[in-house]
């Protein structure tokens, strides 16, 4: 598992999350959003993430894995 903070830049809301290695970023934030967890203001194909560790935007359509994605990564969504 893979601990992680998302944030989004517009609203200020952040959320800590347990999260599989294999799982689809834009899997997760679908849930977040559909749970009122988090609430993304941008249309779904509009989206962009970015990691905080590696200062660099990544495709929300990859695995963590394939993205890289850390423990204790924080990612923006923007």
């Amino acid at each position: 598992m893979i601990v992680l903070t998302i944030c989004t830049e517009y609203n200020n809301g952040k959320i800590d999350v347990s999260v599989k290695p294999e799982q689809r970023i834009r899997d997760v934030l679908d849930i977040l959003n559909d749970n009122s967890a988090l609430t993304l203001e941008v249309p779904p194909e509009g989206i962009s993430v970015r990691s905080w560790r590696q200062k660099t935007y990544v495709n929300p359509y990859l695995t963590f894995k394939q993205a890289g994605i850390r423990h204790g990564d924080r990612l923006t969504v923007m």
